[in-house]
This record gives C-alpha cells, sequence and structure tokens, in this order.
C-alpha cells in the first residue's frame, strides 16, 4: 500500500493527493528501467547492427540529402538525446550539414511555434541544420505514392518523398488504437496529409459507427489502423528507423535501428515487457496521472492515460483525472463533437463524415456511459462539464466528489504514471 500522502506529476511540476483514512489502496506503477551505462556506445551499437537494415553509414554512404524525422512536442522530447551521435555517423559517411533537415512528424497536430522547433533539437543543431515540420492541409506539400488496399491513398511530405535517405526516429510506448507509437506510425499520420491520416484513422470504427476492438493499446496482430500504416510506409524504400524504447515512464530504456516493420516489431517485444502491469480485481476508484507534460499538455494526449485505465475500474466507479492541459482541449475540431450529447449520434456522423478526433470524443462518450469520471485541469469548467466529465478544482475536492457516488472503504487504485502501462486484467 503506497502512503497516506502521495505526490502525482501534473504539468510541469507535481500535485499533492492525501489518502488519509483510504483503507484498500493499491499503487500501479510502470517499471523502472536500468540507466544504459555507456549510452553513446549503445547507440552506435544500435546503427551498427539494426535489424533487417544496413548499417547507418552504409545505407547513407553517396546520399546528399538526408532527412531526420523526429517526434513533435507531443511526444516525451528524448529525440534529441540521441542526435548528436546520429549526426556523427551521417558526417562520417560523408554527408554534410549543408545536405540534412530536421523534419518533425506533427502529423495533423497543429504547426508549432520556432521555439517550439528549436526546443526538439537544442539550440546548437537548429544553428546548424534546418528545420521543417508536416502541415498536414497544406495539400501542395504532398506527393502520392500509392494507394493501400483498405483504399488509403498514401500522401507522403514531399521533404520525406524527395530525400536520398530518411533517418526516421520514433519513441516506442502503447498507443491506445494504433496498438504501439513510433515506427510506421511517423511515416503515417506523422508526415502524412488530413486526407491520408482521415482514412487511416476511420478504420478505427466498424461497419455500424461502433469502436473497433481490434483497435487497442499493445495490439498490432488484427489491428487494421496498423496494418493499414504498414502497408502504406512499404511506399517508401529509403526509410532508417531508430526505435528509442521508453520505460513507462517516459525515459530511454532502449535503442534499436533498422527496417521500419521490423526493427519495430522487435522494439515493441522490449516495451512489452516493461509496460505490463498486473491488475486483479476492478476497483470502485481509480486515481490517475498522465505523467505530466508533455503527457497532460492537452486532454487528447491525457485521453490515452484515461483509456490505458479505465478497463481496471468497474462499471459504477469512479476515476479521477489529473491532467494539466496547459495546451487545452487538443484541437478546435475536438469539442463540438459533444453538442451531440449522444454517442450514437457521434457514430453516425463520423460514418457519414468523418473527421480526426471524432473517434476520441465517442471513446469518451462510451467510457462515460459506464465511468464517472472527475477531471482535475487548468481548463475552464465549462469545458469539462462539456465533454460529460465532473471538474474539480484540486484532488481533495476530486476525492470528496468520488466519495458521494461511491462511499468509503473502496478499492482504490493509483496510477502515478498511466501513461505508461498496460494493464493485465
Amino acid at each position: 500500500m503506497p502512503g497516506e500522502h502521495l505526490t502525482l506529476r501534473y504539468g510541469k511540476g507535481e500535485i499533492p493527493v492525501d489518502l488519509k483514512g483510504f483503507l484498500r489502496v493499491k499503487a500501479l506503477s510502470p517499471r523502472k528501467s536500468e540507466p544504459i551505462a555507456d549510452f553513446d556506445s549503445r547507440i552506435r551499437q544500435a546503427l551498427g547492427n539494426p535489424v533487417g537494415a544496413p548499417p547507418l553509414k552504409g545505407a547513407a554512404e553517396g546520399a546528399k540529402s538526408v532527412v531526420l524525422s523526429i517526434p513533435d512536442r507531443t511526444r516525451p522530447r528524448v529525440a534529441k538525446e540521441i542526435l548528436p551521435v546520429v549526426i556523427d555517423e551521417l558526417l562520417a559517411a560523408g554527408v554534410t550539414y549543408d545536405g540534412m533537415s530536421f523534419f518533425v512528424a506533427t502529423g495533423t497536430h497543429g504547426k508549432h511555434t520556432e521555439e517550439d522547433l528549436t526546443s526538439l533539437v537544442g539550440d546548437e543543431l537548429a544553428g546548424k541544420i534546418a528545420i521543417h515540420q508536416n502541415i498536414a492541409r497544406e495539400r501542395d506539400a504532398f506527393e502520392c505514392m500509392g494507394v493501400t488496399s483498405r483504399g488509403t491513398s498514401v500522401n507522403i511530405n514531399k521533404h520525406v518523398v524527395e530525400a536520398d535517405l530518411n533517418v526516421v526516429i520514433g519513441t516506442v510506448a502503447s498507443h491506445y488504437f494504433a496498438g504501439w507509437g513510433g515506427g510506421r506510425k511517423m511515416i503515417l499520420p506523422g508526415s502524412s496529409s488530413l486526407e491520408t491520416a482521415w482514412s487511416n484513422h476511420r478504420l478505427t470504427l466498424t461497419g455500424d459507427g461502433e469502436l473497433n476492438p481490434m483497435c487497442r493499446s499493445g495490439l498490432l496482430q488484427g489491428n487494421p489502423v496498423h496494418e493499414d500504416m504498414a502497408e502504406a510506409v512499404g511506399f517508401l524504400k529509403n526509410v532508417f528507423l531508430i526505435n528509442i524504447i521508453l520505460d513507462g515512464w517516459a525515459t530511454v530504456a532502449d535503442i534499436n535501428a533498422g527496417a521500419i516493420i521490423d526493427s519495430h516489431l522487435e522494439a515493441t517485444a522490449r516495451a512489452r515487457k516493461l509496460l505490463e502491469v498486473p491488475v486483479g480485481e476492478k476497483c470502485d476508484l481509480a486515481i490517475l496521472s498522465s505523467g505530466g507534460y508533455p503527457l497532460d499538455i492537452d486532454f487528447i494526449q491525457s485521453h490515452k492515460s484515461i483509456d490505458h485505465a479505465i478497463e481496471s475500474v468497474r462499471d459504477g466507479g469512479v476515476m479521477i483525472v489529473l491532467a494539466e492541459c496547459s495546451s487545452g482541449a487538443g484541437s478546435e475540431t475536438f469539442l463540438p463533437w459533444f453538442d451531440l450529447k449522444d454517442h450514437r449520434a457521434v457514430s453516425a456522423r463520423l460514418l457519414d463524415q468523418y473527421e480526426l478526433n471524432g473517434h476520441t470524443a465517442l471513446s469518451l462518450m462510451k467510457k462515460l456511459e459506464r465511468v464517472r469520471i472527475v477531471f482535475v485541469s487548468s481548463l475552464e469548467k465549462e469545458i469539462v462539464e462539456r465533454m460529460g466529465m465532473i471538474p474539480a478544482e484540486n484532488p481533495e475536492q476530486a476525492l470528496k466528489v468520488a466519495g458521494s457516488f461511491i462511499g468509503d472503504n473502496v478499492l482504490t487504485y493509483v496510477f502515478p504514471c498511466a501513461w505508461g502501462i498496460l494493464p493485465v486484467m
């Protein structure tokens, strides 16, 4: 049992939670990985012994243009920890600084500021190497590479398509409908047009507008979203993937590299061992932190943590979520979905006219049909209520609200970093 006084991550700081009087409390924490003894050597080992591909130096020989794709600001900012070693390898292969460029795989997320872009690579490298980003709505920025068997037109950003070599750096963590993040997801949706992302993400729905049960965290085989992504990246033949394997606290646990599908599959197998957490019986009350910034940068990102923990809560139970959401809901297209009030209306609208974030709204609505969510954040009260949740100013108030629904002496699970777990029921 954890202590009566807990401190959980919230935004860029921490927030205290007082559980005095709670008798049945269990903490479900992600495993912490052992620090990598010689970090630079481990990176060079991965680059020199890739899975299903030649070493990076060999792949880069003769390349005049190399694009280094990295995750955007909504992901743990760990890519810059390995960039100096990767760039040294490229320089040793004869690639010049002028021949390199960074590409921030923002997917359909909002446009990044210059400050955002610089923060992802560091001041020194930002001064030497040009930085570009994906703007999904700029139709002229993309080239159609083909169409998948599921009908997705694969429109990839020209910065990526026209490079002699793409060095793609992805973070490997579970993803609530693609199964796992990183890898092929850096291309679709990371480097894709809005239409391509829409077509792929629509596969989260069944023909009758329900959420596809095969689209869930940790599942790749039989997951149509993943399989469509994997087919789409096959149209690019010049990709060298570097996987940063994260533990459940968003710190670097290991690194591998190689072919975009094979190396990613190996990386997810390693990640699974770090993220799986046995749960046991379902609880009455779950208290969770998303894990702090940037994992709780907005509601859409914070929802991933809710999704990870929700199955641990019994029907009629309560979930208290601590997520600052300093950047708001996450998209201007997200909140209007809740004005439809009913998940069946959302399903019908998505089948008729799919939009990104509608899936997340539908998923939250379905969760709220069986579990109450009390939300502690910086969001305005009206926004939280519009989404169907109960706003609270602090954990103390949230616990009082929860108690009014489920009473005392409840089985309580605490998730210090719900972003980084795969619950095993």
